[in-house]
């Protein structure tokens, strides 16, 4: 019974922060509130600004900004302070910070056929900040840090084999990566269709 009882809040609290996502309709663990996950996003957006630069083109900024905002306002969270930046960097690449922060690199632009395709991947970024991609996994990485402590500090043999442990559960991490990129698309495609694509 007291091992229960000791259990009883971690319990709780796993199941308080089990909600169910509105855009996934999965139930999602997620540690801290869209606040948190919004600040975060905003400290790395300025971080990558500031480190990448932004081109200096303010016609093509406003339309992949508007096209952004667009896709984005037909999404679940429309009320995120959506923001899409675009990097003056070579390298074809697009990716999404929690809380709204999208970014595509002009190396994407400059690949890119038609509106369309422009419209795909932004959907497809706005998809992982609906679906609480980087949240949900940034919460599974905190439990198991706070599990791997824990364990490490009551069993002598776990201390010996931290460091691997640490390892595999990042490893295994990584196997949800295709499907939160599956989840993505299927969702990017949702709001394209929304905004008329």
């Amino acid at each position: 019974m007291r091992a229960w009882a000791r259990a009883a809040p971690l319990v709780a609290l796993l199941a308080w922060a089990c909600a169910v996502n509105p855009a996934t309709g999965r139930r999602q663990l997620v540690l801290f509130g869209e606040d948190r996950e919004i600040a975060m996003g905003r400290e790395a957006d300025r971080a990558f600004a500031a480190q990448l630069g932004e081109v200096d083109a303010p016609e093509l900024t406003a339309y992949v900004r508007d096209l952004g905002l667009r896709l984005a306002a037909v999404s679940e969270r429309p009320d995120l302070p959506w923001s899409v930046r675009v990097l003056d960097d070579p390298t074809v690449n697009a990716f999404a910070l929690p809380g709204g922060f999208l970014f595509v690199t002009r190396g994407l632009l400059a690949s890119l056929d038609s509106e369309a395709e422009l419209a795909g991947v932004l959907g497809h970024e706005i998809g992982h900040v609906t679906a609480r991609h980087s949240a949900e996994r940034l919460s599974r990485q905190q439990l198991q840090s706070l599990g791997l402590g824990l364990g490490m500090v009551l069993s002598t043999d776990l201390r010996r084999v931290g460091d691997l442990v640490s390892t595999g559960l990042a490893l295994v991490d990584l196997r949800f990566s295709r499907g939160d990129e599956l989840e993505a698309d299927h969702l990017g495609a949702r709001y394209m269709a929304r905004a008329g694509y």
